[in-house]
């Protein structure tokens, strides 16, 4: 079968994201703003800090319940059904104010940069006539596609899938499929490349793609141990990515 797609997940794997706690809190501090002006005055009942553990401590249990499941809820569910207690509150948020808090929580949390090898093996990989995707786990619609305009990699990437958008998340195999079934290709057609074991190898190998190919990255911010089936190649850096890439062609 010829290889014809490859995607990449984005968090993690095209971009790095260490969690900073000062930056954290100004983003927190944002969040307060916007919400106290919608009249969830959380300022009166929270200092930026125990605003932000308590956002944390939430989003944590989101991500047990997402976990087993496999279900990504919009952003405004998100908000209100794990985040926001008080019903009245709840009915103050709509879906554009909660796609601009989770925008917040996603970008401001974290610092992001993008691996610095990226656009260069991009510029080589565009070379070879396949077409290029992302498949990402993410609660906001707009922090991936913001984020390769920041890094100027747009361009590469004719398809993103994003959990968000999509209703499922990695490891299911149908988000797998849902990214295939975009370009009108098979599975088997494909290849992936994220940094997870538990959800890029295994989703990728468990939706029968081509390969999957696992690439370093240490998330100190999450004391979890990520474990999943064995990829297929693993590498250290993007740089070691094209000649994997042409041995399939």
């Amino acid at each position: 079968m010829c290889l014809k797609a490859v995607f990449f997940d984005f968090g993690g794997t095209i971009d790095l994201y260490p969690e900073v706690r000062e930056r954290a809190l100004i983003a927190a501090g944002k969040m307060m703003s916007i919400l106290d002006n919608l009249g969830i005055r959380v300022s009166d009942k929270s200092s930026i800090p125990e605003f932000y553990d308590q956002l944390i401590s939430r989003l944590s249990e989101y991500k047990s319940w997402k976990k087993k499941t496999l279900v990504e809820l919009p952003s405004e569910r998100v908000w209100k059904d794990y985040i926001l207690f008080d019903e009245s509150e709840k009915n103050l948020i709509d879906a554009e104010t909660a796609e601009e808090l989770t925008f917040l929580v996603e970008t401001g949390r974290y610092t992001r940069s993008v691996r610095p090898e990226m656009k260069v093996v991009m510029e080589e990989l565009i070379k070879t006539g396949l077409d290029f995707g992302i498949i990402s786990n993410v609660v906001s619609l707009t922090q991936v596609p913001r984020n390769l305009v920041d890094y100027g990699l747009e361009s590469y990437f004719s398809k993103i899938i994003l959990s968000s958008g999509f209703g499922k998340v990695k490891p299911d195999p149908g988000i797998f499929h849902h990214a295939s079934d975009a370009y009108g290709y098979k599975p088997v057609e494909c290849i992936y490349v994220g940094n997870s074991p538990s959800k890029d190898i295994f989703g990728a190998k468990n939706a029968g793609f081509m390969a999957a190919i696992q690439i370093e990255y240490v998330d100190d911010s999450d004391d979890t141990i990520d474990t999943g089936v064995d990829p297929d190649y693993y590498i250290r850096s993007m740089k070691e990515l094209p000649p994997i890439i042409h041995s399939y062609m």
